[in-house]
């Protein structure tokens, strides 16, 4: 509670409240609203409006967080729980049935951890799912036996006020947005990059040329930390370069296969597989790259096995395409290991061509070390296991290079 009450937390949440009774007062004047739907409302404020405001500030993807939430307002999840919220079973009924589909639940997802529970975690969904319908079931049922009780303005106002609470706080969840976004930048870029005395011009050069834009706001923030502008010009530079390879993108150069690929045709080599490398960078003395997050796969509670690809180069030309294989599960592996040769596989055929794939498919199949020589460069594959730490753990990379670091 102490923690709760302080004003880097209650001042938001006092601005959202005020927000929402704004909100509310509106659709009080149209009639639409009163003491009635009280109870409706302060639950939607403290499990939608506060919490989404939680979820849009610590979302690693600002776009993805707020998006999922635009969608989650009308959803078929949600009329569903209004449905079965209708009528309850009787109270000891409902007494009896918290305790043990709670604890059905939470076995069921303890379960789905281990690879030999899997039966018993496939049965215990199933029995949730019956106890679902059985409560969706009951409500329906009841509903149609009363529907003239139930088919009433006051219950459709019930279903709808959440929803039109929710739509009209969206301008409020964007500006919030906004401002975690900015106020991240700047913190950040006080602490590990910029001169303090040039935050207040980076702050006026931020709200008059980029505005909401957050993906290039935080394009901007990498590109400070990577150069580090010591005054105004250098400052503005960065920003001005920024917008250029910003209008690059959206009509990438030709490259020629002997001096590497297009960057920004690397970045999609491996989206069939749904890897996002996210932009192509700047990070210092002219060496460029992109990479993807790394993606965990297992269920060992500490270190989970793991993969990632990445794109190094010029700021012209990708000159080396890699998929890079962490073995921290040993026990684990096989499930990492067919998905790193499934990378590797699409990424010789997109960067290389088929007869690449026919001349190494084997090789990549059985993991086996090796390297050939292609147009312009060179495929790898090799293992290098782990020093000291992990017991039996190891990395795998499979390369691609062209240009002057293929040849």
């Amino acid at each position: 509670m102490k923690a709760l009450f302080q004003p880097i937390l209650l001042i938001p949440l006092g601005i959202a409240a005020l927000y929402a009774g704004a909100e509310i007062t509106l659709l009080h004047r149209v009639g639409w609203w009163s003491v009635a739907n009280l109870k409706t409302t302060v639950i939607w404020l403290v499990t939608f409006a506060f919490v989404t405001m939680f979820e849009v500030a610590t979302a690693k993807s600002r776009k993805a967080g707020f998006g999922k939430i635009v969608h989650d307002i009308v959803t078929v999840t949600g009329i569903l729980v209004f449905i079965t919220e209708l009528y309850s079973f009787p109270l000891l009924v409902e007494i009896i049935a918290l305790p043990v589909v709670t604890m059905i639940v939470m076995t069921a997802e303890m379960a789905k951890r281990k690879p030999d529970d899997a039966p018993a975690a496939k049965l215990l969904g199933c029995v949730a799912s019956f106890i679902g319908f059985s409560y969706l079931g009951f409500s329906l049922w009841k509903s149609f036996q009363s529907w003239s009780t139930t088919a009433t303005w006051a219950n459709g106002l019930e279903f709808l006020i959440p929803i039109l609470l929710s739509l009209g706080f969206l301008p409020f969840l964007y500006g919030w947005r906004t401002y975690v976004a900015y106020s991240e930048m700047f913190t950040t870029l006080s602490v590990f990059g910029l001169d303090k005395a040039l935050i207040p011009y980076a702050r006026w050069l931020a709200v008059t040329r980029i505005g909401s834009d957050l993906d290039t706001l935080e394009r901007w923030r990498k590109a400070i930390q990577s150069t580090r502008p010591s005054d105004k010009a250098e400052l503005r530079h960065t920003l001005t370069a920024l917008s250029a390879l910003q209008e690059r993108e959206k009509s990438p150069p030709v490259v020629q296969p002997k001096d590497g690929w297009s960057p920004y045709l690397a970045m999609q080599f491996l989206t069939d597989m749904g890897v996002d490398t996210g932009h192509y960078h700047h990070s210092f003395d002219g060496e460029w790259f992109a990479s993807s997050p790394m993606r965990e796969m297992g269920d060992s509670l500490i270190l989970r096995n793991n993969i990632a690809y990445y794109i190094d180069g010029t700021e012209q030309a990708a000159t080396t395409l890699k998929v890079k294989l962490n073995i921290n599960d040993p026990e684990k592996g096989q499930e990492a290991e067919d998905i790193f040769i499934l990378q590797a596989l699409l990424l010789l055929e997109k960067a290389v061509s088929m007869d690449a794939i026919e001349r190494m498919k084997m090789q990549i199949a059985s993991l086996s070390p090796f390297e050939a020589a292609i147009p312009f460069g060179s495929v790898s594959l090799r293992r290098e296991n782990y020093e000291g730490g992990i017991t039996g753990g190891y990395s795998r990379y499979f390369e691609i290079k062209r240009g002057k670091t293929g040849s």
